[in-house]
C-alpha cells in the first residue's frame, strides 16, 4: 500500500541507480520503484513507499524533486465490451 510518493530526476542513470539503492538497502525503504529514462533526456525516480520517508533523508539526495504522477500503482478501469456487438 502506497502511504507516500515522490519523484525525483537526475541527469544520469547511475546518479538515479544509486539513490534508488541507498534508500532501499541504506534507508530499508519499501514499496515500489519506478525508474525510467524522460523524453527530454534525463532519468526518472519514482518512489511509492509504504511508509513516509524523512525530510532529513529526503532533502540528502541528489537530483530535482519533482511532482509524482498521480495514481502510481493503481488498476486502470477497462470497459466491458458491449453485449450489443
Amino acid at each position: 500500500m502506497c502511504v507516500f510518493s515522490i519523484a525525483f530526476e537526475f541527469e544520469t542513470e547511475q546518479e538515479m541507480q544509486q539513490v534508488a539503492k541507498q534508500l532501499w538497502e541504506k534507508q530499508g525503504i519499501t514499496g515500489e520503484m519506478e525508474m525510467h529514462p524522460t523524453s527530454g533526456g534525463r532519468y526518472r525516480l519514482v518512489i511509492c513507499s509504504e511508509k513516509p520517508i524523512r525530510d532529513s533523508v529526503l532533502e540528502k539526495l541528489p537530483g530535482k524533486r519533482i511532482q509524482a504522477k498521480a495514481g502510481y500503482g493503481s488498476a486502470v478501469l477497462k470497459e466491458a465490451p458491449s453485449e450489443d456487438s
